[in-house]
């Protein structure tokens, strides 16, 4: 009789586990498969990219470049840099904000990159959720694009106007 127990303990235990890690591995392909490439290309924003000029000033900008990369990761739906790397998150943060070049150094491009770092934390958020919502995930997505995009703009101008060679009257 406790033999029978003993069998019947190990089989519980051992389809527990099993359920388990089949919960964990649905949970792991549901985040990755939530969004698509194709629901990131319909989402509707204007992107902007940095001018020519501006790819000058900032090409040796390391982190713009990791910013860069990590944006085409997302248009390619892929959030796995958000997942499980506050510590890197925080860090290129912190130092896309400290290393800004010192051509691009203005109150209004400083302010363009903390709006990216709200929208970069809000995304994070959203893809490290163990059950998101699909349009709360989309939106995240979207609004981190359009940061992106206004930062971008932001430097644009930036180079637009100090090229503008304005003549004032006598």
């Amino acid at each position: 009789m406790k033999f029978v127990r003993f069998l019947f303990f190990i089989c519980l235990i051992s389809c527990q586990d099993s359920n388990k890690q089949d919960v964990e591995v649905n949970i792991e392909q549901n985040s990755q498969t939530l969004i698509s490439q194709a629901d990131i290309e319909n989402l509707k924003y204007i992107e902007f990219l940095p001018d020519i000029k501006v790819k000058k000033q900032i090409s040796g900008w390391e982190k713009y470049s990791e910013l860069d990369r990590i944006v085409e990761d997302v248009k390619a739906a892929n959030l796995s840099f958000f997942k499980g790397n506050s510590e890197i998150v925080n860090a290129l943060c912190e130092e896309l904000k400290s290393t800004i070049p010192e051509s691009m150094n203005t109150p209004q491009i400083f302010s363009r990159v903390v709006a990216l770092e709200t929208k970069i934390f809000k995304l994070e958020n959203f893809a490290n959720q163990s059950n998101p919502k699909k349009e709360l995930v989309l939106g995240a997505v979207e609004e981190f694009l359009i940061a992106f995009s206004n930062f971008n703009l932001q430097m644009n101008k930036k180079i637009e106007k100090e090229s503008q060679n304005i003549q004032k009257p006598n």
